[in-house]
């Protein structure tokens, strides 16, 4: 499953939707997810993935191709690390 799986199929489940209802290109907004819900989902893909978003990353997302391709990011990062 890529990044962009995960996050519809984590924000599906958090708003009781299927995922093929949440097009990547949507804004969060738009999908029902307001700040609250937001955090909320970011923490299910943190413990989810054992990745961490730094502040300054959570600022700039503002649809699922912009949370998919952080994900991916920080997971390319994590598996560089020594």
């Amino acid at each position: 499953m890529n990044a962009a799986q995960t996050v519809r199929r984590l924000a599906a489940e958090r708003l009781e939707v299927p995922a093929a209802r949440l097009d990547a290109a949507n804004s969060l907004r738009d999908a029902g997810i307001d700040s609250l819900a937001a955090i909320d989902l970011i923490v299910a893909i943190e413990e989810r993935l054992s990745i961490s978003f730094p502040e300054c990353d959570l600022e700039s997302i503002r649809s699922f191709d912009d949370l998919a391709a952080a994900v991916e990011r920080l997971l390319a990062e994590k598996h560089t690390a020594p």
